[in-house]
């Protein structure tokens, strides 16, 4: 069951956020995605300071069906795939800042692998609602 409260909320302020760097002179040639990334960093990485890195546009694609695990974690173990799989479903059950500090416990793989996950289905979420 989704706590919804918590996910609206989420959504909200990363809507908002979005917006805000979209209209910024420096990053008017950025993709949404790259944005939806931006704004998340700081909250997935509070610990480490990373660049954030350029993600592909291109979804992997297993089984005929759409994933949003990255493409890199396809010769992964099933442990490390279901682990950020775990995470990204955590942040619409749990809220964003509680499975981001969750993830955080997390080895670095693990967290950049959740970050470019959570990215996707964040990116997905927002479309569907037509807030970006």
């Amino acid at each position: 069951m989704f706590n919804y409260n918590t996910l609206e909320k989420d959504i909200e302020k990363l809507s908002r956020e979005v917006m805000e760097k979209k209209n910024l002179a420096e990053n008017r040639e950025c993709s949404e995605r790259d944005i939806i990334k931006q704004a998340i960093t700081p909250l997935v990485f509070q610990i480490k300071c990373q660049p954030v890195k350029k993600i592909n546009d291109s979804h992997a694609v297993s089984n005929g069906e759409e994933t949003f695990l990255p493409d890199y974690l396809k010769d992964s173990s099933v442990e490390i795939k279901l682990q950020v799989e775990k995470l990204v479903e955590s942040v619409f059950n749990d809220g964003l800042e509680k499975t981001i500090k969750k993830a955080t416990t997390s080895n670095a793989f693990v967290l950049d692998a959740f970050h470019d996950a959570l990215t996707d289905k964040l990116y997905n979420e927002l479309k569907t609602r037509k807030l970006i």
